[in-house]
C-alpha cells in the first residue's frame, strides 16, 4: 500500500473525485459535480492525499484545506467499498497527519458524519460543540490539537 500526496488534475486526483461522489454524495442524492454543495473550482489550492494498492488503484482518499497558517480543515475522509473496516482508513489519515505536520500544521478540524465520529475520537480527536446538520446528515464538529515539541 503507498500512501502520498495526489496532484490536482491528474488522473488519481480524477479517481479521487470519482470515488468521493460514488461513496460520499450518491447514496445522499447529491452529485459532488453539479457545483451545488461542493466547490470544486478551489480545490487546486487543497492537499489531497491518497492510498494505493499494489496495482496503483486509489481505493482511499482524503482532503486538507489550510484554513490559518497553523490550521488545517480535514474533509471527505472517503474508503472504496470492498476495503472499508480494514485499516486503510486509519492508516491513510494517519499518514496524512504526519503530511500536514511536517508542513507546519497543528491544528486540525474536521465535521464528522455521526456515523463515523468513532473513527476521530480513536484518532485523538475530540467533539467540540453540538451535532449539526450538514448535507442533510447529522455531524460533529471536531478537533486535534498537535503541540510543538521542542529542539
Amino acid at each position: 500500500m503507498e500512501y502520498c500526496l495526489i496532484q490536482h488534475g491528474t488522473k488519481a486526483y480524477e479517481a479521487s473525485l470519482k470515488l468521493r461522489h460514488q461513496i460520499l454524495r450518491v447514496p445522499l442524492g447529491m452529485n459532488l459535480y453539479d457545483g451545488s454543495y461542493d466547490d470544486l473550482s478551489q480545490e487546486s489550492r487543497y492537499y489531497h492525499f491518497g492510498a494505493f494498492n499494489e496495482a496503483g488503484e486509489l481505493i482511499s482518499s482524503v482532503i486538507g484545506i489550510p484554513t490559518a497558517t497553523h490550521e488545517v480543515r480535514i474533509k471527505q475522509m472517503v474508503v472504496a467499498e470492498g476495503h472499508q473496516n480494514q485499516g486503510v482508513g486509519k492508516r491513510l489519515f494517519m499518514a496524512f497527519e504526519a503530511y500536514l505536520l511536517n508542513l507546519g500544521f497543528q491544528v486540525f478540524i474536521l465535521h464528522s458524519r455521526k456515523t463515523a465520529h468513532g473513527f476521530y475520537l480513536n484518532l485523538g480527536y475530540e467533539i467540540v460543540g453540538e451535532k449539526f446538520e450538514e448535507v442533510g446528515l447529522p455531524h460533529y464538529k471536531m478537533i486535534k490539537t498537535f503541540i510543538p515539541q521542542p529542539d
